[in-house]
């Protein structure tokens, strides 16, 4: 008989347990370590957030005993950072997000013994607070949020008398606890899951006498009643339930009695009340992870077999009911946390080695869609024009693709044509004005599309012409010229909705930049580069400035990297690439750095095989993975699961032109090869579609094809939005509306290991920088999200994306308003660590710099500029003058830009 501890460390056997099935052998998806948690722990609980964070708190330490410790992993970046602490150090305990984003911690096992306390986590601020107590006193318990938003707490261990057959039910509203109809058997280590017709089944756990349970109960939240149901075919604890697509439940593994660990799995009908039996695990295991993944498999990972510990893991198939090995993970562990990430990937965190006597630290990610890549290429309708190079494609507000001029193969085109990705089909629309290559298309924030110089002949002569293209009649304006002609620039869209043009070739490298104001029309001079270039990258910062890159300068390929800070219209020095480059791809991540990939250099090695970085805190650049085949005039397209795709390019050494692809993984800093491309080119576009796939055009081959990064999700399965608020303002709540917002599961084993994802996260992505985040929400329903106010997120429009079950929707376009600001008025004044302070109220997101004087009579260009006003939280700015203290009074000037 096993041996019960009220404090709950597990006691395992060396019993061996034979299993004579067949391992089937799937292909191998990827492992990948990440960086350890801050704090080694097991049974802690994992949640994830509506900002796209995964939230791991409490848990025990053979050290420390029970944690109250909670940190933060950021997907983005691959790190773990600490947040606040728990009120109450506890372990066994259950973690569930409300609809109104905070999540809820009730229970579980303390310093002091078995915990009734209930605490709120805040995403928005990072802290605690009590809520209302438990009822009863348990750990071991499950936690189930119903559709009615309360939240469902039954069975456990209550220290003293045994199992618990209490339930009660947390109402987010009033912060309070209640009992409900009690279960007909008490229980722990049992499993809940919620169904879809919005009752909760019970299965299995341990009983009184720690003997294995074989009823089944389903609870229903109109009478708040336990129905007892058909029994398991096998008594088990310790095991998983996973929701299947199907509307069935696939319980796998757990302990028969403390004997051993069990192999079987049986399928629960909802309809018909029955269990049947289904393929066994190639490994028999118990505290195991079972995780839904995108495409209907289910991934066991972990766990123990009697004997030993487990690093295998193994995938359900609901169309074979057959197990298949897949790669193992990197360590073998059992009570760890498993969460599936709006990416796709599952993120698996902590856990215990008892061969090594270690509390774990670290953490790794599956990732279905490499190793072997999942991700393909397929052809779509011809364009209507053979685009060698030099063209451009901009995604319209209605989600069509405009392409336009390029190279036909012996001089500049002015034809346009537009992609439907409802049909797949080119059409051709009204020409440009005049014929360009290598010049640069951007969306506006009205919805139009500035066009702006390039080559307009076979002889390299550039314009400086510039026209405006109207996706809603289909025509061209002649709109101002610039004040130089230039090509092979760079064209990007400020936060203050004004166009930054920069550099460029004329018969030679060029230095000077513009700005255009679309509410003017205009063209007006600002600060020149510090080096002159062209054919380099620029990429729009989350702090406004812009980072241009490389290219080609006076003295031969750059690697020089300068800043442009709108508040004050100069440039300054950002430092040195590790290799000079150009025809290289520079990529906003969501984590806040600048990928650069790729290019040519003339020298040494021509196609540089590095990738570096830029990251904006620190103002550095460092290498990062290496790509697996080098290549320029290639393209980078961040997908929404935050990977970057490569693709195509040109390398000498390799042939020419390329079909190959790869992707690049930001918090492993790694590169890996997924599917080829149809048709080998160079120096084509890429544009990320509302549908999450990435149209390819041009480069000499009239196909155009589309990736794939093949999550293998049925269409039924997608959440869908219908309504998205377009135009929406800075400040304002995003509130979205569709369907199958809670998804097609609860994406988990229905115990405390595995996190739920049965939620909706909205993601914004800009069109123009590729900027990203998550949005932290007020709440959530089956078919509405409503974010905080959005604010720091630059103007322009933007992809907004449901993710449930690491499913995305088909994306909306929404355009984030051009805040308008309004008169300031300073408040008062403090002196700060010797400089004054000033502060300001005004509208979310307006774009501010402050100039600063001692006489009034001076002209502006005398004033010293003190920089950009800092927008702290939203519609709140601040700005600091260091010399104020020098002088008697001072005058300040705060100027929108």
């Amino acid at each position: 008989m096993k041996t019960h501890l009220e404090n709950f460390v597990p006691v395992v056997f060396a019993v061996l347990a034979l299993n004579s099935s067949v391992i089937h052998h799937a292909e191998a998806a990827s492992w990948l370590a990440n960086n350890p948690l801050t704090t080694a722990r097991y049974l802690h609980t994992a949640t994830l957030l509506p900002n796209g964070k995964v939230l791991v708190a409490g848990g025990y330490n053979g050290t420390s005993g029970p944690l109250s410790s909670a940190e933060l992993y950021d997907p983005a970046a691959g790190t773990w950072t600490a947040t606040h602490s728990l009120a109450t150090a506890r372990y066994n305990h259950t973690a569930t997000l409300l609809p109104n984003g905070k999540v809820l911690v009730t229970g579980g096992y303390g310093a002091s013994g078995l915990l009734s306390s209930a605490e709120l986590y805040d995403p928005a601020t990072g802290t605690w607070t009590a809520t209302g107590l438990l009822v009863t006193a348990r750990y071991l318990h499950t936690a189930t949020l119903l559709p009615n938003g309360q939240v469902l707490v039954a069975g456990g261990y209550d220290g003293t008398n045994g199992p618990l057959s209490s339930a009660e039910l947390y109402d987010p509203a009033s912060g309070t606890w209640t009992a409900t109809g009690p279960l007909a058997t008490a229980r722990y280590f049992h499993t809940a899951t919620l169904l879809p017709n919005g009752q909760v089944l019970v299965a299995g756990g341990e009983d009184t006498n720690f003997n294995a349970i074989f009823s089944a109960e389903v609870y229903d939240p109109v009478s708040e009643t336990w129905t007892t149901t058909n029994p398991l075919n096998n008594g088990r604890y310790n095991h998983t339930a996973t929701l299947l697509p199907t509307g069935q439940v696939l319980v796998a593994g757990g302990d028969n009695n403390g004997i051993y660990p069990l192999s079987s799995a049986e399928l629960y009908d909802p309809a018909s009340g029955t269990w049947t039996t289904t393929g066994s695990l190639n490994a028999a295991r118990e505290w195991q992870t079972a995780t839904l993944l995108p495409n209907g498999q289910v991934l066991v990972a972990g766990g123990f077999d009697g004997s030993n510990l487990l690093s295998s893991a193994e995938l359900y198939d609901p169309d074979s009911s057959m197990w298949t090995a897949t790669n193992s993970l990197t360590t073998a562990r059992y009570n760890h946390t498993a969460t599936l990430l709006p990416t796709g990937q599952v993120l698996v965190a902590g856990g215990y080695n008892f061969s090594t006597d270690l509390y774990l630290s670290s953490a790794e990610s599956y990732d279905p869609t490499i190793n072997p890549a999942t991700g393909t290429w397929t052809t779509t309708s011809p364009m209507n024009t053979v685009r060698w190079d030099g063209n451009t494609a901009t995604l319209l507000p209605n989600g069509q693709v405009l392409v336009a001029g390029g190279n036909g193969g012996t001089a500049p085109l002015s034809g346009v044509e537009l992609y439907d990705p409802s049909s797949g089909t080119w059409t051709a629309t009204n020409a440009m004005a005049t014929a360009r290559e290598y010049h640069t298309a951007t969306l506006l924030p009205n919805g139009n599309v500035l066009v702006v110089g390039g080559y307009y002949d076979n002889t390299f002569d550039p314009s400086a012409s510039t026209e405006l293209y109207d996706p809603v009649f289909g025509t061209w304006t002649t709109n101002a010229a610039m004040n130089t002609a230039r090509a092979e620039h760079t064209a990007t869209l400020l936060s203050s909705g004004k166009v930054l043009v920069a550099g460029g070739n004329n018969g030679g490298c060029l230095s000077s930049a513009e700005l255009y104001d679309p509410a003017s029309g205009t063209w007006a001079v600002t600060g020149s580069l510090n080096t002159a270039r062209y054919a380099h990258t620029a990429v729009l910062l989350p702090s406004g400035k812009v980072l241009v890159m490389g290219g080609l300068g006076v003295s031969g390929i750059l690697s020089s990297a300068e800043l442009y800070d709108p508040a004050i219209g100069t440039w300054t020095n950002a430092g040195a690439m590790n290799s000079a480059r150009i025809a290289h791809t520079a990529t906003l991540l969501p984590n806040g750095k600048v990928l650069v990939a790729g290019g040519e250099n003339f020298s040494g090695t021509p196609y540089p095989p590095n990738a570096e970085w830029y990251d904006p805190t620190g103002g550095s650049w460092s290498l990062t993975g290496a790509l697996n085949t080098p290549r320029r005039y290639h393209t980078a397209t961040l997908l929404p699961d935050g990977e970057v795709l490569v693709a195509g390019g040109y390398n000498s050494n390799d042939g020419g032109d390329l079909a190959s692809a790869e992707l690049f993984d930001a918090a492993m800093g790694t590169w890996t090869a997924t599917g080829p491309l149809v048709n080998a080119r160079e120096d084509h576009t890429a544009t990320l579609l509302a549908d999450g796939t990435v149209l390819i055009a041009g480069g000499g081959v009239a196909t155009a094809e589309l990736y794939d990064v093949g999550l293998e999700f049925a269409n039924s399965w997608q959440p869908q939005i219908t309504s998205c608020i377009s135009p929406s303002a800075l400040g304002s709540s995003l509130v979205v509306t569709g369907s199958q917002f809670r998804g097609i599961s609860e994406g988990s084993g229905g115990n405390t290991q595995d996190s739920s994802a049965d939620y909706p996260l909205l993601q914004l992505h800009r069109l123009d920088n590729e900027q990203t985040v998550f949005l932290l929400t007020t709440n959530w329903s089956t078919n509405s999200f409503a974010s905080l106010p959005v604010w720091n997120f630059p103007p322009g429009f933007a992809l907004a994306t449901i993710f449930v079950n690491g499913i995305p929707s088909t994306s909306s376009i929404v355009n984030i308003s051009v805040p308008v600001p309004s008169p300031v008025n300073l408040t008062g004044a403090k002196l700060t660590k010797g400089s004054f302070q000033f502060a300001f109220t005004n509208s979310v997101g307006a774009l501010f710099d402050v100039l600063a004087t001692t006489n009034l009579t001076l002209p502006l260009v005398n004033w010293t500029a003190l920089g950009a006003a800092v927008e702290i939280s939203p519609g709140q700015f601040q700005f600091s003058d260091p010399q104020a203290t020098n002088n008697p009074q001072r005058f300040y000037l705060i100027r929108s830009q």
